[in-house]
Formats: structure tokens, sequence, C-alpha cells
């Protein structure tokens, strides 16, 4: 993070009319719900010839940055101590006695599960108003009280977190969570 640029945009030319853009960033950098504005921004100004003269105005970060010092941190504090009351050690699902500290080899891995999960899943999240995502993370809660034998199982998940009340937080750049 101390070495700039914290965002990097690749585009690679593949064939006489095929090419690939990756774009590599830190996560502190963007938060995901920016991803597609990024996206829409940078072909605005492609199609432009790289002019942003075309692209509205941005409401600075500095307006949520003004925004979080008016909140009250302590009545936030008071209502996650309460939320989380009884929940005072980390649930562990492996042993520790082991753990090197080395980093974890990681990738990504896409699996096609079928026409019958898929719909399936899909009548599931119809049928009781949920989105699939917390069908996944319902899943995994369940998961994970199966593997430590709780009933209660706590765990996170980042959001973003756009003030609505906020003028111009919808197409804001920056990391909201």
């Amino acid at each position: 993070l101390a070495e700039p640029p914290l965002v990097r945009i690749l585009l690679v030319k593949l064939g006489p009319d095929r090419y690939r853009m990756m774009i590599t960033l830190h996560h502190i950098v963007l938060d995901g719900w920016s991803l597609p504005i990024l996206m829409q921004e940078l072909w605005t100004a492609y199609e432009a010839g790289g002019s942003t003269a075309g692209l509205p105005t941005v409401t600075p970060y500095r307006d949520y940055l003004e925004w979080l010092t008016r909140q009250d941190k302590e009545a936030a504090r008071d209502a996650w101590r309460e939320s989380l009351m009884g929940s005072d050690e980390p649930t562990l699902i492996a042993p520790t006695a082991d753990w090197d500290e080395a980093p974890a080899d990681s990738r990504e891995v896409f699996v096609h599960a079928g026409a019958a999960l898929d719909s399936g899943l899909a009548e599931l999240v119809q049928a009781h108003g949920l989105t699939l995502n917390t069908v996944v993370q319902g899943a995994w809660g369940l998961l994970v009280g199966k593997l430590t034998g709780r009933r209660d199982v706590v765990f996170g998940a980042s959001v973003a977190g756009r003030p609505a009340g906020l003028p111009g937080m919808e197409t804001m750049l920056g990391l909201f969570i």
C-alpha cells in the first residue's frame, strides 16, 4: 500500500480483434459496489478518446469521511456489544497446534454444479424471499455449527456501508465497508 500505483490496469492484445483488460487493486481502494462504477467510467472515457469530460461530477470522498465523523461511535459500540454478548471466544474448526503461519495456497476454483442444483436453489430463494448469498451464508453457519457442535454460530461478512442519506453516495468510488 505504501508504493503507488494502488490501481493497475493492463490491456493485453490477444489477437487482431481480441483484447483482455486486467485490473489489479487492493480492496482498501474500492469496495465491490465501486467496481461496476469504475468500469462504466473507464469505458465512457475510452469511448471519448480518453477524455473524462463526459463523466458526471464526483462527490468527494471527503463528504463521506465528514459524515462518518458525525456518527455516534459509542452507540454503535454498545449495539455491537449487546448483539455479540456471550460470544467470548473464536470458533475454531481446525486444529491450530501445528499452525506454522505460512501463507496458504489459494486460487479460484470454478465448478458447475449442474442444472438440478441450479434450479433447486432458484426455487428455494424465490419461495422464501432470500438471496442466493443468504442461502450460502446460512449453509456455512450450519456447517460450522455441525463441525463445532454449537447451535449458535457467529461469523461476519463485509458489506457496502453506503449511507443512503448522503447525496452522490451511489456513484462514489471508494471503500465503504
